[in-house]
């Protein structure tokens, strides 16, 4: 379905005129418009708030040119980039890469710190030759346990292979610009860095030098991605309402407030956008779970995210999203032109129960089962929207991280609360400081 807008959202089947009671009412829709131009106002900083700071993003161009080439000095020393960070720090570059980490010329990039599991990081060193390894350790702060803890194990590793004098130039710190204990570790060992943007946090931070950098390293053309971000950031800041970034929010959030819909699901019919639907679990859930509104009151909201995969998970989770409770959205994400294609041979058509397929091109047949599960969805009242993206490139992954950044940032000032705070992490961490004997915290009780 060709499109003007980069992005285009169709909610048809989130309407109470498609799905009954369990959708959105046109008194309601009607209602939201307005409240999303209130909240549409609030994010651009002419309410109590400032603009965030991923708005900006588009206009770091510097940072953007320095990603670009420390990419192709350490691209034409390196095979290998291990990216070692967790949360923020990791997800989006593996979103990025993910779907578009296709090129031959690019390096091998490979994930490790966001867990602390032993097996997992053995596994990592016994498949790589850290000689021919850069490592990019990504930490604002450098106190986060998981990677930190694996990136002194990686350091202590690379020096053994390479020595204490020379394993600086296989290091690549980014993290805060000026401050921070990964910043004086930089300093003191002489490793190379790149910024963590003030005013942009790691959830944020997928197209900053976060992302930017091991997208590069893998061959992606990392300006396709910043013109994506800027069409669907200038269309969402010049259309009124907001557009479609801010209607998604909208919905979502009535769904949650007015039907008790606290479950939002994302569904990508692409193999290669399976991780940025990770991504955006943690973006949704992370920014808006809250306990407390701005004026200080417990109001405890937020709708769980759940990361699905079409057409995979029709045959693992659609049971329960079809017949189950009605706590649910779904949001798929339709490409409408693959980058490859293939043919079902016309083969064995005597066989009644495999005839019919004969002769369809796959991304038929993965259109047409986004298609039916919609269509199954809406006959049983169960509110459903579809993402529809030309194509995956540069611009539409660019272009889909700030369509669900700029929701994120609607759905904030509309359940008035501060989607850039993450309180409800801090506690855990407090916990295990005293477990592991951290001084300065105490071991918790029973």
């Amino acid at each position: 379905m060709p499109s003007r807008d980069l992005i285009r959202y169709d909610h048809a089947n989130m309407l109470a005129a498609k799905v009954g009671r369990s959708g959105e009412t046109a008194g309601q829709l009607k209602s939201l418009k307005r409240s999303l131009r209130s909240a549409r106002r609030d994010v651009l900083g002419t309410g109590e708030t400032g603009r965030p700071g991923f708005l900006g993003i588009p206009e770091r161009r510097a940072e953007m040119r320095e990603c670009m080439v420390l990419a192709e000095e350490v691209a034409a020393r390196f095979r290998t980039l291990i990216v070692i960070g967790i949360g923020g720090s990791d997800l989006g570059a593996r979103a990025l890469i993910s779907a578009l980490g296709r090129d031959d010329r690019g390096m091998e990039v490979r994930f490790i710190g966001a867990n602390t599991d032993p097996e997992e990081i053995t596994g990592l060193l016994r498949s790589v030759d850290l000689k021919r390894c850069a490592l990019n350790i990504v930490s604002k702060s450098g106190g986060t346990i998981e990677p930190m803890s694996t990136f002194l194990l990686l350091r202590d590793r690379l020096i053994r292979k390479v020595g204490r004098r020379n394993h600086a130039r296989h290091v690549i710190a980014t993290t805060d610009r000026e401050k921070g204990l990964l910043r004086s570790i930089a300093g003191r060992e002489g490793y190379r860095t790149l910024p963590v943007p003030e005013g942009i946090g790691g959830r944020f931070s997928a197209l900053t030098p976060v992302g930017l950098f091991p997208a590069a390293c893998a061959g992606i053309r990392v300006t396709q991605l910043i013109t994506g971000a800027r069409k669907v950031r200038d269309s969402f800041v010049k259309k009124p309402s907001g557009g479609a970034p801010a209607l998604f929010a909208g919905l979502q959030y009535h769904a949650f407030v007015r039907r008790k819909q606290n479950i939002t699901v994302l569904m990508p019919y692409a193999d290669s956008l399976r991780e940025l639907g990770q991504w955006f679990r943690q973006l949704w859930a992370e920014s808006l779970g809250k306990r407390t509104d701005r004026r200080g009151r417990t109001v405890r909201v937020g709708q769980t995210p759940v990361a699905a995969l079409g057409a995979t998970d029709q045959h693992s989770q659609i049971q329960l999203y079809n017949e189950g409770p009605l706590d649910k959205t779904v949001t798929f994400i339709e490409v409408e032109r693959f980058r490859e294609d293939l043919v079902v041979p016309s083969t064995l058509t005597d066989l009644d129960g495999l005839s019919y397929m004969s002769g369809h091109r796959f991304s038929e047949i993965i259109h047409a089962e986004r298609a039916a599960t919609a269509h199954a969805l809406k006959r049983q009242g169960r509110p459903n929207g579809t993402i529809f993206i030309p194509e995956i490139s540069g611009q539409t992954v660019g272009g889909l991280m700030m369509f669900f950044m700029a929701a994120t940032a609607v759905a904030g000032e509309l359940l008035d609360i501060d989607a850039y705070d993450q309180p409800g992490v801090e506690a855990g961490k407090r916990a295990m400081y005293g477990i592991l004997g951290r001084k300065g915290y105490s071991r918790p009780g029973r």
